[in-house]
């Protein structure tokens, strides 16, 4: 009955609660909100979708006023010494070869690959503040573990202390105790160190909250759930879909390289008026203002090979992006498989981590019995010590593979942020 509560004990560690305590989800919506990677590509995606806008404007006309004054000190027959014009003009254009479609499009797609690419960003970022979470668990663990294993030394130093005084064990096997004792004194403060990293890590992630004085949850089991995982929907990545819009963009681009190769179309109208100087009158010779339309068309005929090789370096980036789309698509595969294989891995050592742990816990108490019997040796209940820390850290580790398996998976399949 003490080898299940033992157990009991063990598990329920894992699974307490502090209501003022930072929760893994709260640590998520956090990392959501604050993370500095989230907001840099937040900030991309903006300035895509002011592209778009920008390539929009394209469609509008174009209207522009200007002022000229003109002195000239020696004018010839007929023509003012002292002259200004005032003008205000709307152009338009009316063809370039579907240049401007072509951009418009192109940025579309831009600023799609670009959602996608922030979706995939926060799926990133979700996963890492989960294993950041995890990582600062298991350090607080194993804090707890060799805490246990140093007052095991201690306890046993103290019993060894009394013997040596009785004339019961030599010199040499108290000071083996002490030695052993320290040593576990080191793997405490060593592994506070660690804790204190784990959780400026887990602080760096969140965007730099102070969680100093803050108090990490214990691991909520219903907050990590093994889902249904269908391969099928890897196509539906983030990544892979933001490849497949960069695609269409450059398409686009190919397109907007070609209108070279068309002629150009513009439609202009303007109003002009002229004035004798600074005043505000009209010229005495001339008209007073002017009313011009005009459609202008032009077609270049050469330009070097610039047109060319635009089109070819598009045809070429185009190569590129479909090849690193294949790879993408080779990589996904890769991690679903291997998260697959990790979980399975996983499951199986949490079982087994279980049960060396039920018989370590087990195995110090006999040796525990026959030392305060005086049938075991200092070195017999060393051994057991090491043992039970040993399977304490496995079972710490085991636990937290397996959680750490299911959020990569739940990345993997974009489960997190929709």
């Amino acid at each position: 009955m003490k080898k299940i509560k033992l157990i009991t004990l063990s598990l329920t560690a894992f699974l307490a609660v502090n209501l003022n305590a930072l929760t893994l989800d709260e640590a998520v919506q956090t990392a959501l909100k604050n993370n500095f990677d989230i907001q840099s590509k937040s900030y991309d995606y903006y300035e895509s979708l002011e592209n778009v806008n920008l390539n929009k404007s394209n469609y509008l006309p174009k209207l522009d006023a200007s002022y000229s004054y003109t002195d000239i000190d020696k004018p010839n027959t007929g023509v003012e010494d002292q002259s200004a014009t005032a003008s205000i003009a709307l152009s338009y254009n009316l063809f370039n070869g579907f240049k401007d479609l072509a951009l418009k499009e192109s940025s579309q797609y831009l600023a799609k690959a670009s959602s996608y690419s922030l979706n995939a960003t926060k799926q990133d970022i979700v996963l890492n503040t989960k294993s950041a979470y995890l990582n600062y668990l298991d350090k607080q663990n194993a804090k707890e573990t060799y805490e246990s294993a140093y007052k095991l030394f201690k306890q046993q130093y103290e019993d060894s202390k009394n013997r040596y005084e009785q004339g019961i064990i030599a010199k040499n096997d108290l000071l083996q105790v002490q030695v052993n004792m320290s040593n576990a004194k080191q793997n405490v403060v060593k592994v506070q160190g660690d804790l204190n990293v784990a959780k400026f890590e887990l602080s760096n992630i969140l965007g730099g909250v102070d969680l100093t004085n803050e108090t990490i949850e214990k691991l909520d089991e219903e907050s990590i759930q093994i889902s249904n995982y269908d391969e099928s929907l890897l196509e539906n990545r983030s990544e892979i879909q933001a490849l497949l819009f960069n695609l269409k963009s450059i398409k686009e681009l190919e397109k907007s390289a070609k209108a070279g190769f068309y002629p150009k179309v513009d439609a202009l109208v303007s109003h002009n008026k002229y004035y004798d100087g600074f005043s505000s009158n009209s010229i005495k010779t001339g008209e007073d203002n002017q009313n011009i339309a005009k459609v202008n068309a032009t077609w270049n005929l050469f330009n070097g090979g610039y047109d060319d090789s635009m089109v070819t370096i598009y045809k070429t980036k185009y190569l590129s992006a479909n090849s690193l789309l294949s790879k993408t698509k080779l990589e996904i595969k890769l991690q679903y498989e291997n998260a697959k294989s990790n979980l399975e891995v996983a499951l199986q050592n949490l079982e087994t981590s279980k049960l060396a742990l039920l018989q370590a816990q087990e195995n110090y108490e006999i040796v525990k019995n026959r030392f305060d019997e005086g049938i075991s040796t200092t070195t017999d209940l060393t051994d057991a010590n090491y043992l039970l820390t040993q399977a304490k850290q496995g079972f710490n580790k085991a636990y937290f593979d397996k959680y750490l398996a299911i959020s990569t998976l739940d990345r993997i399949f974009e489960k997190e942020v929709n």
